[in-house]
């Protein structure tokens, strides 16, 4: 079954909330969470730069967090992006 725009980002929103407040997340979580965000960049439905640039950063934190060895740090670095992220992310649901 094929994901609607909307079910991704649904889906971003709650994978973004996990690794917000759950700083345990996996590599594979990570992994994730970057192909979710290169398929809704490649589906070009989306219009605006604001969003634009938030998923090419969710797309680059994902990307990082794969091969990173210490991913609670990874995810600390970026405690304060994660309620910008989803704040946008939730303005085009």
């Amino acid at each position: 079954m094929q994901l609607s725009i909307q079910n991704k980002l649904q889906l971003l929103c709650d994978i973004l909330d996990e690794h917000h407040s759950n700083s345990s997340v996996s590599a594979n979580e990570h992994a994730q969470l970057e192909r979710l965000a290169a398929s809704i960049l490649a589906q070009k439905e989306l219009a605006g730069e604001d969003i634009q640039n938030v998923l090419t950063s969710i797309h680059q934190y994902g990307k990082e967090g794969i091969s990173t060895s210490d991913l609670s740090r990874h995810i600390d670095h970026h405690q304060d992006q994660f309620s910008h992220w989803i704040n946008t992310v939730q303005q085009h649901l």
